[in-house]
């Protein structure tokens, strides 16, 4: 700002001062001009050519007197921008302007710092003689004019660079010494988490803010090992008091295995659904695995790689976020337990720790309330300038093993088993069908009169070898997709029964009503082909997919 207000206060100074100077030399000019007019016309000679040719002579000898430098020029042109008279003498020769050409100017006379003469940029004070209709030039070239200025700006430039450069290096230097104290107290963080010892203390390095961080952080992790030791000490003594009322009931075995028990459990992190469960259990069934028919819903996120080549990384992070806060809330809202997360995918299991009647309802409920959450979602997404995700749910019915999975180091509750592999390909089957959500024969034959379900297909799917029925699923079938529903199906009755013309004829029917019918473009696709190559007699129906 300085620097700013100093040039512009120099070039403004400048102009002024040089300014006058060139409307003094007009002004002198214009009366010397006037004396010459008033001798001719004093002795009536204002009509004769041969005096008034003398005088404009004499008018451009005292023109040329009045240059100071070399770049200096002062110079008379008529309405048609011939050069009349010029202080440069061999360059005034059958000289034409034709920028100049027009009336003389108003007020007796004007500045201009824009004058284009020859490509050159000049800065001039013009003004007027009626009585020769000359207009009168006394210019300077703009570089000249204006060079203290261009020196004050250049000396300005190097002084701000020179104080820009100290900055930085008083910037760098400053910022090395406060962070120096703060990376100290980042590794005694994550020392503490590794080795869990909070004995570890921060060397306090100043006197100031820093260094009062560092003796709090010191004093913080002294009062949470004294309560480390408390609660060692009185889960010692509970152990203790646990142990001396089992001995009196004359179980001491059963005592000390509970308490190993507990104390591995405790030693792991796992859901808090699955602590509320496992606390009210006792003995070897904390660390077993059990046989349970869950309900599993995988949700995967489609071309996640292409979304996050568009998107900045804090940008990505944030959208992750809310997308999966808007999908936990719904899984939480019908009993789910959010498994794990499988980079941008989502499993999560209905049934399990806690089993209820409905588990398999509830998790249908559950992804068609994810397809509804996305659509707020992308609308977040779309006001944000954000491109919108889409997803797949592939939702089984099945038995597993649940329980406690992992090392001693560290151990997750999940479930295991070939229906968790059957949810995954079911949620990869969603491309394919171009639906965003599929359920199994499993799933369909418990929700059955409940919601509406659509056969899609007969599968064999990878690592599968029998055919199984999918389904795509709505809590309620509006009457325009109703008739595209009723014409699919019969069309898919003539399919499995082998007459190919009836099965083309309805799935016509149904791309006519609906023309983005994925399915049915599918299955007359697969129809057209049977019609030029029927297939072999111990054809079943089912189609396989040989990808994931």
């Amino acid at each position: 700002m300085a620097a700013l207000v100093s040039y512009l206060s120099a070039r403004n100074g400048i102009t002024a001062v040089a300014s006058d100077f060139l409307r003094f030399k007009s002004q002198t000019l214009i009366d010397y001009m006037d004396g010459q007019w008033s001798l001719l016309t004093d002795n009536n000679l204002d009509t004769e050519q041969e005096y008034i040719e003398a005088a404009r002579g004499a008018v451009n000898t005292f023109a040329a007197s009045l240059v100071r430098s070399s770049t200096e020029l002062i110079f008379a042109v008529d309405s048609s921008g011939n050069v009349m008279m010029t202080s440069d003498a061999e360059s005034g020769e059958s000289k034409f302007y034709p920028e100049l050409t027009g009336d003389p100017p108003l007020h007796g006379g004007e500045w201009t710092s824009s004058l284009k003469l020859n490509n050159q940029r000049r800065v001039a004070y013009v003004d007027s003689f009626a009585p020769w209709g000359w207009t009168f030039y006394v210019t300077e070239v703009w570089d000249s004019f204006y060079s203290p200025v261009t020196r004050i700006a250049i000396l300005i430039g190097v002084i701000g660079a020179i104080s820009l450069t100290l900055a930085l290096i008083f910037l760098f230097v400053a910022t090395g010494l406060i962070a120096k104290p703060l990376e100290g107290m980042v590794k005694a963080i994550e020392g503490i988490i590794e080795t869990m010892d909070l004995k570890t203390r921060v060397p306090i390095m100043y006197k100031d803010e820093t260094g009062r961080l560092a003796h709090s952080f010191n004093m913080m992790t002294d009062s949470l090992d004294k309560a480390n030791v408390d609660v060692k000490n009185f889960a010692l003594r509970a152990v203790v008091a646990h142990r001396k009322a089992l001995l009196a009931q004359k179980e001491t075995e059963e005592a000390k295995e509970r308490e190993q028990n507990l104390r591995v459990l405790f030693q792991k992190y796992v859901p808090q659904s699955v602590i509320d469960l496992n606390i009210k259990r006792v003995g070897q069934e904390l660390l077993t695995g059990e046989n349970q028919f869950v309900s599993i819903l995988m949700s995967d996120i489609r071309s996640f790689t292409s979304i996050t080549e568009k998107m900045a990384p804090q940008e990505l992070v944030d959208s992750l976020n809310r997308y999966f806060g808007k999908m936990v809330d719904v899984i939480d809202h019908y009993g789910g337990m959010t498994d794990k997360y499988i980079g941008d995918a989502i499993m999560a299991l209905f049934g399990a720790p806690e089993k209820k009647e409905d588990d398999v309802l509830q998790s249908v409920f559950a992804g068609l309330d994810m397809l509804t959450a996305l659509h707020e979602f992308n609308m977040e997404q779309e006001h944000l300038g954000i491109r919108p995700f889409k997803i797949g749910i592939g939702i089984h019915y099945g038995g597993v093993t649940a329980g406690n999975i992992g090392s001693e180091k560290k151990m997750d509750y999940t479930v295991i088993g070939e229906p968790v592999n059957m949810a995954s390909r079911l949620e990869g089957l969603t491309k394919y069908y171009g639906i965003p959500l599929i359920i199994s024969e499993t799933v369909r034959r418990r929700i059955k009169g409940k919601v509406e379900a659509r056969l899609l297909d007969k599968v064999l799917v990878k690592g599968s070898s029998m055919p199984m029925p999918i389904y795509s699923v709505t809590r309620e079938l509006a009457s325009d997709k109703s008739v595209v529903w009723e014409t699919f199906a019969a069309g898919q009755k003539e399919y499995y029964d082998r007459n190919f013309p009836g099965a083309q004829k309805e799935f016509l029917n149904t791309l006519k009503a609906y023309p983005d019918d994925r399915p049915a473009r599918i299955f007359l696709e697969r129809t057209l082909e049977f019609l030029k190559t029927p297939p072999s007699d111990d054809w079943d129906g089912s189609f396989r997919h040989d990808t994931k």
